[in-house]
């Protein structure tokens, strides 16, 4: 039974996170260009497509490094979204330097005649071609690029008069919708959407294009685009934007980040800098790299830094009381303003993983709902912040960005709840005497222990500038006894065991997953609750039932269902079983679960 149990463990040799990991499949890079966007898609089979490559100079300097990164197994296509400096000056630099099949561009209506311009057709020359509205162009690996509007031009037959508009080139943008599976991304250049006296095109274009996840903000945040009509019409969980440091053009605007994020539905809005000026609201994260696997997707900043989110195709069970907890608390930072620095943390400490989708947060000042579909992996902190930017706000990790001024902490007296469907799931009440102040944060101690402030204590260690706490991290007065425990998630293809034992990392981890759990058996003085039947036999020996826990304290299994599936309609049991590293005991045994499949 031992040799059984252990047949699987001598082929592990890393860490198995699973869904704590980042997702295997496309890849989008909006490259840090400054003032322009420049992007880099990966396609599931190694292809590589750019979309637009920066300024002049960008192509060489940023654009080609970016590429060399991905490690590209073929060169496909590049499409130029306008003629404009910021998105063709460095594109001439990534043809000429690599052999890309195809150049799309919106063709030669009203084509202006600069350098810029020139230099690109020469480097584009015979690959050269007009792109096709309404056309579906294969990435590779299941990935497509479908061309939802050219030159005011939009897929379905609408068409937008540009000619003599304000801003005419801009309105003439390529509006390329990416897919992967459950996963879309809107990618527009400049496209305008009425602001300033322009052309409205992105109103038929996001009629055309529906729901996405992820939105590259059309003029890198330009009061001329986003209309509010494209965020109630795309419903981005997620919204990019390259912009320049202390740009002189204001953006992303005040007026674009608000209707992005907003109070009654809060969404994730990545900048690439700080942008012009002192607008909250948004992460600042260099280059942002996005990973997907069409069911779920990593937004990833080049500090390593990352936010997680299911595509908002993926639907999740709503949050039990107690499922998250509030964690840690900064409600007066010291060395920066209030304004920028306070944040609430949250952590994952159930089964498996949660979707914070309509999660609300509120304190006596207001309310907040997540609109964006997050991710949370068992363990991992999370915080919302009031302000993105790691040069304003002492140098926090990423987190979810609240929009402006919609909760202020009360440095003295406040209640800090999290509800979603009507349901507390948790809350903290503090008053004068309350753990953590002027520059130090409140820590949680027992992450299942009472709301009581003898269950909170001042943050010693320092962070940034030397404010004092443990900002995504585990904190370091955290006394909780975390249980062993195992999860199931249902997907349609696929089901997932989760194993979490947030205490025990680095341990072996075993899944197991039997008929039956009526008798169980005994192993290193432990009692496995588990029938050793043919079924946990087999399951032992299928890659994924044991392996490495990482120092998180969580990984997951996923198995393919079968069509048909041999196991549906059958009650089936699973449990999470820990063995110390010398095999010589068993730290941890979770209590069973029961399910029955499809």
């Amino acid at each position: 039974m031992l040799a059984a149990l252990l047949s699987g463990f001598a082929a592990v040799v890393l860490p198995q996170g699973g869904e704590a990991d980042a997702p295997v499949g496309l890849t989008v890079v909006l490259v840090d260009v400054g003032q322009g966007d420049g992007i880099v898609v990966k396609a599931p089979d190694g292809t590589v497509h750019v979309i637009d490559g920066g300024n002049n100079g960008n192509g060489t300097a940023i654009m080609l490094p970016a590429i060399n990164a991905l490690q590209p197994t073929g060169y496909g296509f590049t499409f130029l979204s306008h003629y404009h400096d910021d998105h063709q000056g460095g594109l001439d630099e990534v043809l000429l330097a690599r052999p890309f099949t195809v150049a799309y561009d919106r063709g030669d209506v009203n084509r202006p005649s600069n350098t810029s311009t020139n230099n690109y057709l020469a480097a584009a020359g015979a690959r050269r071609t007009t792109i096709t509205v309404g056309a579906v162009y294969a990435l590779g690996g299941g990935a497509t690029a479908t061309c939802i509007a050219a030159n005011g031009v939009v897929a379905g037959g609408a068409s937008v008069p540009v000619a003599g508009s304000v801003q005419e080139e801009n309105a003439r943008s390529i509006v390329l919708r990416l897919d992967y599976r459950d996963f879309s991304m809107w990618l527009g250049g400049d496209l305008t959407g009425g602001g300033n006296s322009t052309a409205d095109v992105e109103g038929p274009a996001t009629l055309a294009c529906g729901d996405i996840d992820v939105y590259k903000l059309n003029h890198h945040g330009s009061n001329t685009s986003t209309s509010t009509n494209l965020v109630a019409r795309l419903q981005p969980e997620l919204a990019v934007v390259s912009c320049g440091f202390e740009n002189s053009f204001g953006h992303p605007t005040p007026t674009v980040v608000n209707r992005i994020n907003q109070a009654v539905a809060a969404r994730a809005l990545l900048s690439t800098t700080s942008g012009s000026a002192a607008t909250i609201g948004f992460g600042v994260l260099g280059s942002i790299r996005i990973d997907t696997d069409g069911r779920r997707y990593r937004a990833t900043a080049a500090n390593g830094d990352f936010l997680d989110f299911y595509c908002d195709e993926v639907v999740l069970p709503v949050l039990a009381a107690g499922d998250v907890r509030i964690s840690e608390i900064h409600r007066n930072p010291d060395l920066v303003p209030d304004t920028n620095g306070e944040y609430v943390e949250v952590v994952n400490i159930g089964p498996r993983p949660v979707a914070l989708r309509g999660l609300q947060l509120s304190d006596n000042a207001g309310t907040v709902t997540i609109a964006s579909n997050f991710a949370l992996v068992p363990g991992r902190p999370m915080l919302f912040q009031v302000d993105g930017a790691p040069s304003r706000n002492g140098g926090l990790p990423l987190g979810a960005v609240l929009p402006f001024g919609a909760i202020v902490l009360a440095d003295t007296t406040d209640n800090v709840t999290l509800r979603q469907n009507g349901v507390v799931v948790d809350s903290v009440a503090y008053s004068t005497g309350f753990p953590g102040g002027a520059g130090i944060a409140a820590e949680r101690r027992n992450l299942y222990g009472p709301q009581s402030a003898a269950n909170w204590a001042a943050a010693v260690a320092t962070y940034g500038p030397g404010e004092r706490g443990s900002p995504g991290r585990r904190n370091d007065a955290d006394t909780t006894v975390y249980p062993t425990q195992v999860g199931m998630s249902l997907e349609p293809e696929t089901f997932t065991l989760h194993g979490v034992a947030l205490g025990d990392g680095f341990t072996i981890s075993i899944l197991g997953l039997a008929y039956g759990a009526n008798v169980g058996f005994p192993f290193l003085g432990a009692q496995i609750p588990l029938d050793f039947d043919p079924l946990l036999d087999a399951a032992l020996s299928v890659s994924g039932c044991i392996g490495l826990l990482p120092s998180s304290g969580y990984r997951s299994w996923s198995i393919p269902l079968g069509a048909p599936n041999p196991l549906a309609g059958i009650p089936l049991h699973a449990a999470h079983v820990l063995l110390s590293l010398d095999l010589a005991s068993v730290p941890g045994v979770s209590t069973p679960i029961s399910f029955v499949l499809p």
